[in-house]
C-alpha cells in the first residue's frame, strides 16, 4: 500500500501534503499493515490497515498531530471488510 501511495504520490503527482502527512505519520506504526491515498487526490482520503484494538488510539493521536499540523480538524470512520457478495444455490 505504501508504494502505491508513493508511485500515485511521485510518478502520478496526484496527492497533496495532507495525504502525504498521513500516509508518513502512520508508516513507522507496527499495527499499520499500510496506508494509502483513495478517491480523488488532492484533498481525497487515505485507506489504513491497522489493528483493531489500535483505531481508537490511533485515530486520537493521529487526528491531533494532524490538527496542530494544518489546523483542520480530521474526520476519521472506521469500516470493517465484509464477506462481499455471495452467490446462493437456489435448489428447486
Amino acid at each position: 500500500m505504501y508504494a502505491s501511495h508513493r508511485g500515485l504520490q511521485h510518478e502520478y503527482e496526484v496527492s497533496c501534503k495532507e495525504l502525504d502527512f498521513l500516509v508518513d505519520f502512520s508508516e513507522d506504526k507496527e499495527f499499520i499493515y499500510g496506508s494509502r491515498m483513495m478517491g480523488g487526490g488532492f484533498g481525497g482520503c487515505t485507506i489504513n490497515l491497522i489493528e483493531t484494538d489500535k483505531i481508537a488510539a490511533y485515530t486520537k493521536e493521529v487526528s491531533q498531530a494532524y490538527k496542530e499540523k494544518f489546523n483542520i480538524e480530521l474526520e476519521a470512520i472506521s469500516v470493517a471488510p465484509s464477506q462481499g457478495t455471495l452467490v446462493e444455490k437456489i435448489e428447486k
